[in-house]
């Protein structure tokens, strides 16, 4: 299996599971120009299937416009459009995400914790606490 390495902005909200087991987002990239002088947008789909990184990161810390860095895999899936034909995609499934604009206004929602305890959060559940031994 390969590993890609994915930075982008998210085009819109992402999608999310009621039950958290899910969450679906797009990243956009901006590689260059074409030779007309358009910018060239490059877009990878991700999907997430982690339940706490979708519930405690992913569904607090991030919103349209926000910058991530995804490290997963390609997997081909299949599906069926709305007019009933079957179509294929590519979707990177995260194994690793770092935020790197936090979803700021998510701050002002009720019960949402701001946007720097979301993140040092995030650090402490995956590094170890003085004194104590990560678990294996």
């Amino acid at each position: 299996m390969q590993t890609m390495v994915f930075t982008g902005r998210l085009a819109a909200d992402p999608q999310i599971s009621p039950d958290f087991a899910k969450a679906v987002f797009r990243l956009l990239e901006k590689r260059g120009v074409d030779v007309g002088g358009k910018d060239r947008i490059v877009g990878v789909n991700c999907v997430s299937w982690a339940k706490g990184l979708n519930e405690k990161v992913i569904a607090r810390g991030l919103a349209k416009g926000c910058e991530a860095l995804v490290v997963g895999a390609f997997i081909d899936t299949a599906y069926t459009a709305g007019d009933g034909t079957e179509r294929a995609a590519k979707e990177l499934v995260v194994n690793r995400l770092t935020i790197l604009d936090w979803a700021t206004d998510r701050a002002a929602e009720p019960g949402a914790e701001g946007a720097a305890d979301m993140a040092d959060e995030a650090v402490e559940m995956t590094r170890p606490h003085k004194g104590r031994r990560a678990a294996a």
